[in-house]
């Protein structure tokens, strides 16, 4: 439906359409992102900038003592016996590393050697061990070593798997239990290596704060993440693009020294499975395909990332992941497409703004990868959309815009002849089909032509845009439509009104052009402005057409004028 008051209306809020369209992007875009339709995309942008970074050095300060399928298959054994572990962890001692991370669970016996290893683990007050917290899909809970455990030696060793099946996640602390704060395994060991050097974390800050770097924890609404657990305390890996990332030694290799004897002194040792079909394998932002299979990366190599990130972070000034509060995104959101319609309304060729708008979406592509080189997530989608559908909404908005002035008359700011035309043959449908009434008032200023010649046409113009008006104000029916039909002439259509009621209506319309009491010393009938109405209604059917209806209302006008002007006259069928 086109009534007057719309497209009026439509044409007032005109002036206000870039910072509404800026509000209103900006709400059903954080609407979407809140919703988690954006997640897994953002999460696979993530991976992907993460993956394209510059390549960087192994840490040296890390060296992975791998226990391999191969390794066991020379030994005729399924698992590692507690003997050849406390064989391991000897070799390993003697090259007086700083720190030693056991990621194996050694919770119960591993026959023989049992009693051996409990007294190379009491001996050994650099070594951490590990001791799974969480209970989840993948394993349940499981104790530590009962030796380690007695000298608050071990950690947690549980890791976050995203929805996806990858880990982007690590604890710091998984979670506080009682008196008993139990940190992750990863936390732990990099605590020991740099309280080696006499490095302590900050006690009195409200993230953890290590030599004045802060790490933040991930929110529950962090980065590309909605609605996340983010229980515990976590943070973002930040994954160290090099190949391998770490030096790894193989056990069969340490045990029949072959390994230089410096490899291991002052470094951090981190001794685990890297065995292909060990449960502990997960896919990571690194997992890339070769052929069809996802590379796996080993439980030890995501805690040797963790440890490595919060070393280099504190010794080699690298960068943290960090991500904007949700205000600032909210914020910069907002501004974005603020932006975009600004720099859109500068360009005035459509080619030119698609280009335009290809290039602000380029542009954040290479911005957001610029920032996570130096530690800021930032999602690329809602950003994206910001800056594509404002302009878009805009654009809509400025074609409704060119259809609302298309059905108004300028000049009264009423419904023009072809909005009337256009409903008209809207409502004669529908009043075919539920048979219910429809009438028609049509109106012409008497001596209008006199008026003219008479007060010039600006003053002209001034009468028609009054007398509108107040021919309006007599159309109270929520469905009523009045338009301008042409030069002097208006038109009132009354879906659902009978004759009797219409009729009332045009005199209501008559009364109302009276009482402005506009001066009109060249009319034949009144000194002041008046009108001739004809007025028709009957009940639409399939044989008839709309211009039937018309064609009526135009007799009774005819019939007004005929009778001496200022008259209102009912023609029925």
């Amino acid at each position: 439906m086109h009534s007057s008051q719309e497209l009026s209306r439509r044409l007032a809020q005109a002036k206000f359409a870039k910072p509404l369209l800026g509000l209103a992007t900006t709400l059903g875009i954080i609407g979407l992102r809140l919703s988690g339709l954006f997640q897994i995309w953002e999460l696979h942008l993530f991976d992907w900038m993460m993956r394209s970074r510059p390549p960087e050095t192994p840490d040296p300060r890390i060296v992975i003592v791998g226990i391999y399928d191969a390794d066991l298959e020379r030994l005729n054994r399924a698992a590692l016996s507690d003997a050849l572990l406390a064989q391991l962890i000897t070799k390993v001692k003697q090259q007086s590393p700083s720190v030693i991370g056991l990621d194996l669970y050694r919770n119960i016996p591993h026959p023989p050697g049992h009693q051996q290893l409990n007294q190379v683990l009491r001996n050994t007050p650099n070594l951490i061990g590990i001791e799974k917290l969480i209970d989840d899909n993948r394993m349940s809970a499981v104790s530590g070593n009962s030796v380690l455990v007695d000298e608050n030696r071990t950690a947690a060793s549980d890791l976050i798997v995203d929805a996806d099946g990858r880990v982007r996640r690590g604890f710091l602390f998984p979670s506080a239990d009682g008196d008993r704060v139990l940190e992750s395994f990863g936390y732990r060991v990099a605590y020991e290596y740099l309280a080696a050097q006499g490095i302590m974390p900050d006690v009195h800050t409200e993230f953890l704060t290590i030599k004045g770097r802060v790490f933040p924890p991930v929110e529950a609404v962090s980065g590309g993440y909605v609605w996340v657990d983010s229980g515990g305390y976590q943070v973002l890996l930040n994954w160290r693009l090099a190949y391998p990332q770490f030096v790894t030694v193989s056990m069969t290799d340490l045990l029949s020294d072959q390994i230089p004897p410096q490899t291991f002194k002052d470094c951090i040792i981190l001794i685990g499975s890297l065995q292909s079909g060990e449960a502990d394998i997960f896919f990571t932002a690194h997992s890339g395909k070769v052929g069809q299979q996802l590379l796996p990366t080993h439980g030890v190599e995501i805690h040797a990332i963790l440890i490595s990130q919060l070393v280099s972070a504190v010794l080699d000034n690298r960068p943290i992941l960090k991500t904007l509060t949700e205000p600032l995104e909210l914020l910069l959101i907002w501004g974005l497409a603020h932006l975009s319609l600004l720099l859109y309304g500068w360009v005035d060729s459509e080619l030119r703004r698609l280009g335009l708008i290809a290039a602000c979406v380029g542009s954040l592509l290479i911005v957001s990868y610029g920032l996570l080189l130096v530690g800021w997530w930032l999602p690329i989608l809602p950003y994206a959309l910001a800056v594509t559908i404002a302009p878009l909404l805009y654009r809509l908005q400025k074609l409704q815009r060119l259809q609302a002035l298309s059905l108004l008359d300028e000049l009264t700011q009423l419904a023009n002849r072809r909005a009337f035309r256009e409903r008209l043959e809207t409502v004669w449908v529908r009043a075919v089909r539920s048979q219910t009434p429809l009438s028609l008032i049509l109106c012409d200023i008497d001596y209008f032509k006199h008026y003219n010649d008479a007060y010039g046409h600006l003053q002209g113009d001034a009468c028609l845009r009054q007398v509108a008006q107040a021919i309006k104000q007599a159309v109270t029916r929520p469905h009523g439509m009045i338009a301008r039909y042409g030069g002097e002439e208006f038109v009132i259509l009354l879906p659902e009104t009978p004759p009797k009621e219409a009729l009332q209506v045009a005199q209501t319309a008559a009364l109302n052009v009276q009482a402005l009491q506009l001066a009109h010393k060249a009319s034949r009938v009144s000194d002041h402005i008046t009108i001739s109405v004809g007025v028709t209604g009957l009940v639409p059917c399939r044989r008839l057409s709309p211009e039937t209806l018309f064609d009526i209302a135009d007799l009774g006008l005819y019939e007004a004028k005929r009778r001496g002007r200022n008259q209102t006259v009912l023609r029925l069928p």
